[in-house]
């Protein structure tokens, strides 16, 4: 099963691992229970994007083949082929809530509040990860031509331009972020 997963999961792991090592080294972190904090709440963080489809399943659109089958799933405690399923059938969920831009949008955000308050370590390493994680999926789909997907707030998908600046303007919020952290 953990084999599969980091199969699924090769790049937005790397992309946790590197967000654990910067955080740990921002933070000059010497403490073993932060550091642990750190690692869990970016790998947890790696996972936000997908409870997109178990959201689908269980509340938008529950008489669904998709949701039906991982319903299934889950009912028989099968969760290496959970991820599976997910990740095969990733595009046959149109219009997703947390893979969005609307989301996106909301993570840059609240990485931005949460790194800036007095909360929990777990919490901050958490959010910027998933806003990290959320640039890495919009990547995806910009890169696999599917920029309506993730952009289906939107009545005509942008321009390679209108795309520039708003990545542009994502990863300086993420460079913020880091720097609040």
């Amino acid at each position: 099963m953990l084999k599969k997963l980091f199969g699924y999961y090769k790049v937005p792991f790397l992309i946790t691992l590197t967000l654990s090592v910067v955080l740990v080294a921002l933070g000059v972190e010497k403490e073993i229970t932060t550091i642990v904090l750190i690692l869990a709440g970016t790998i947890l963080g790696t996972f936000v994007l997908d409870l997109d489809y178990f959201l689908s399943a269980y509340f938008l659109e529950p008489t669904s083949d998709f949701a039906k089958d991982l319903r299934s799933y889950i009912k028989h405690k099968d969760f290496g082929n959970v991820f599976s399923y997910i990740y095969h059938h990733r595009d046959d969920i149109k219009d997703k809530t947390l893979n969005s831009m609307i989301f996106q949008i909301v993570l840059a955000g609240a990485s931005l509040l949460v790194v800036s308050s007095e909360t929990t370590i777990l919490l901050k390493a958490l959010v910027i990860s998933a806003f990290a994680n959320s640039l890495y999926r919009m990547a995806e789909h910009i890169f696999e031509h599917k920029t309506q997907d993730w952009f289906w707030a939107l009545k005509t998908p942008p321009t390679t331009q209108t795309l520039r600046y708003y990545s542009a303007i994502l990863l300086s919020i993420l460079i913020l972020s880091l720097g609040l952290f």
